[in-house]
């Protein structure tokens, strides 16, 4: 019992001298105006593959189309011809599907690609603020780990201000 309460009160020396802050990258990702470039991106290129998707699907509806209403009047061989067409183009249409909105696909890397560099800033904001600010710990409450917390710990603001000031010196350097 004695150790117990001797090791309940050393627990809590010792984390008085932790320094714990929080984040919400949610709130970040929402706020931070490079993330928002990168959807406008992102949206744009959806919406041009999406259109490549609907002609694809129209093709393919044609030739159905076409099938359905004259069946009749082909031969087998023609009829088997146009089936076998119309397996091959959903086949491709399914794979092209995979290879752009798939989750290995081109839109997916193209995101990858375009966040990785914010994604590197904003954990140099990270460390700017929790090194400046002496914190040990910094957690993402977004995450769902953090069930309370004081809003003093909240170094949400700090990171998009100094994000702010990130972009703002990228951006005298450029000029």
């Amino acid at each position: 019992m004695y150790n117990m309460i001797l090791f309940i009160l050393m627990s809590c020396f010792l984390f008085a001298e932790t320094k714990i802050g929080y984040i919400d990258s949610g709130v970040i990702l929402s706020q931070y105006e490079d993330v928002r470039q990168v959807q406008v991106a992102l949206e744009k290129e959806q919406k041009k593959l999406q259109a490549n998707y609907e002609t694809k699907i129209l093709s393919l509806d044609s030739l159905r189309n076409a099938y359905e209403t004259r069946s009749m009047l082909m031969s087998e061989d023609k009829q088997q011809e146009i089936l076998n067409s119309m397996s091959q183009k959903e086949a491709e249409l399914q794979q092209w599907q995979m290879k752009y909105f798939g989750p290995e696909g081109e839109l997916y890397k193209m995101q990858n690609e375009l966040m990785a560099p914010i994604l590197r800033t904003i954990d140099q904001a990270l460390d700017k603020v929790g090194k400046e600010k002496g914190y040990d710990y910094i957690f993402d409450a977004s995450s769902g780990g953090i069930v309370y917390a004081l809003d003093a710990n909240n170094l949400t603001q700090d990171i998009l201000d100094e994000l702010k000031k990130i972009n703002t010196s990228i951006d005298d350097n450029v000029k």
